[in-house]
């Protein structure tokens, strides 16, 4: 029984679609439906003559770009003649009011980038204290007084801090020291 009524339930369904399509898409009383008069009013775009035009190509192809000085890529107005003047006067201003200003004080001694301040300690004799630094691949030890790599004097080992004097130039600096954090 169960079978029957399924092929009942569908014969209904396949009546009702062709009723809906029958309803749409056949012919009746004359009156056109929408979707066929959007077709029969279609017109084609006005295009002007769709070959391809030689004499505009090798026109374009022989122009020369003439650049108008302007950058595409910013936002930014570019300054007008009058502020680049101002600009050049107040600058050149600038120059003569500091003319006979003293040279800028060298810039303070350092040590070479790659030699670092790692740790201190004492021997318990006395003695002065002595610092580790770590320089390429050997790791210095040094005290107070004592030359570094030919082009350094050690003044002081702190706690914190190494100070030392270069050589050819008499110029102080510090070093600060570096916490290298646990050994993983």
């Amino acid at each position: 029984m169960k079978q029957k009524n399924e092929v009942t339930i569908l014969i209904v369904l396949v009546v009702i679609a062709a009723l809906i399509f029958g309803y749409e898409y056949w012919p009746s009383d004359g009156r056109k439906s929408a979707s066929s008069a959007l077709f029969q009013a279609y017109q084609a775009l006005n295009f002007p003559n769709p070959e391809i035009q030689w004499k505009r190509i090798d026109d374009r192809r022989k122009s020369e770009y003439k650049a108008s000085g302007v950058n595409l890529f910013t936002t930014v107005i570019p300054p007008t003649p009058a502020d680049l003047d101002k600009a050049r006067k107040d600058e050149q201003a600038f120059r003569d009011a500091h003319k006979n200003d003293p040279p800028p004080p060298p810039p303070p001694a350092q040590l070479p980038p790659d030699m670092k301040f790692f740790g201190y300690g004492t021997v318990p004799n006395g003695t002065p204290r002595r610092a580790f630094l770590a320089y390429q691949d050997d790791v210095l030890i040094v005290s107070e007084g004592d030359t570094l790599i030919g082009r350094f004097r050690i003044l002081k080992i702190n706690n914190a801090t190494l100070e030392f004097e270069e050589l050819a130039t008499g110029q102080r600096g510090q070093k600060v020291l570096e916490d290298q954090g646990p050994a993983a």
